[in-house]
């Protein structure tokens, strides 16, 4: 009977202790969630990307000990994203895919495999941060209102909320976006559906197979 296979935090702290191999399996694990919380967000999103991991494995960051592996590593990615957004003085420039891929925005993310996916990215991404950040954390990572109240330093309640509204102004986005494509009719019909949708990799390009241990490698030298 083979082991059971070790946890995040087992990884983690083995990482911490220099093993090699713990650190490229718990970047293969949740290198893509990461990466893709960035996407829309900004060009340097594997930059930002490689940044959280370091944060994350540094200890640099806070940790509440009842707060799971996927709410600390994410919570240091909204904090950092924050940080470049201010850093760069672009809370408010958001991005556009009517046209192509803004100056701000990863090219990867605008190859969306289907119309009504690259409409509703166009939605999301017209939307502040701290409301895309409330759906790609519900829709794409899956997690539950207490779970993004720990990310965003918020109560459960209040988190609730914001979702609703956040549903809201995401299907006035796509109801403005889409009003004369078939492809705004066929998501409307089943928001939730295709929001979900994107967190499938095959809507994005797809990471290269020997990224995340490159990433890991790389990493462990920098520690060193």
């Amino acid at each position: 009977m083979s082991a059971p296979a070790p946890s995040d935090f087992d990884l983690l702290a083995a990482w911490r202790a220099g093993d090699a191999a713990a650190a490229d399996a718990l970047v293969r694990r949740h290198y893509g969630s990461v990466l893709r919380f960035f996407e829309m967000r900004s060009r340097l999103a594997e930059d930002l990307t490689q940044r959280t991991f370091l944060a994350c494995v540094e200890g640099r960051e806070r940790f509440r000990g009842d707060a799971s592996f996927r709410t600390y590593l994410f919570a240091i990615a909204r904090r950092l994203l924050l940080r470049h957004l201010a850093e760069e003085g672009s809370a408010d420039r958001l991005s556009s895919f009517s046209g192509g891929p803004s100056a701000g925005t990863s090219v990867s993310v605008v190859v969306a495999r289907q119309q009504e996916q690259r409409l509703l990215l166009a939605a999301m991404a017209s939307l502040p941060e701290d409301v895309q950040t409330l759906l790609v954390l519900h829709y794409w990572e899956g997690m539950r209102s207490r779970e993004i109240g720990e990310i965003v330093e918020a109560p459960t309640s209040t988190v609730t909320t914001r979702l609703q509204r956040a549903r809201e102004a995401l299907r006035q986005r796509v109801e403005r976006l889409g009003a004369r494509q078939k492809a705004g009719a066929a998501v409307l019909s089943d928001l939730d559906g295709w929001t979900r949708s994107l967190a499938d990799p095959s809507a994005f390009a797809a990471i290269p197979s020997n990224l995340p241990a490159a990433v890991a490698q790389s990493m462990m030298r920098r520690r060193g």
